[in-house]
């Protein structure tokens, strides 16, 4: 059986936090699935987890934890 392979990029950055602004930065991030080109930008992890579960449950993906 063929392994499937998926690439993603994701960037991290940080937003808001400057020269003479007391409150933290904000996380703000992308994720690019390499093959389709499909791109998110999100501010919360979750959106993040949700976009790669997305790619792992569309098909059956073999873990090598079980291989003999």
């Amino acid at each position: 059986m063929a392994r499937r392979k998926d690439v993603f990029l994701v960037n991290l950055w940080r937003e808001g936090a400057g020269q003479g602004q007391p409150r933290a930065a904000d996380w703000r991030g992308s994720v690019e699935h390499v093959q389709s080109r499909r791109r998110l930008y999100f501010t919360d992890l979750i959106e993040l987890v949700t976009f790669l579960t997305g790619y792992t449950n569309a098909g059956h993906v073999e873990s090598d934890e079980h291989a003999a």
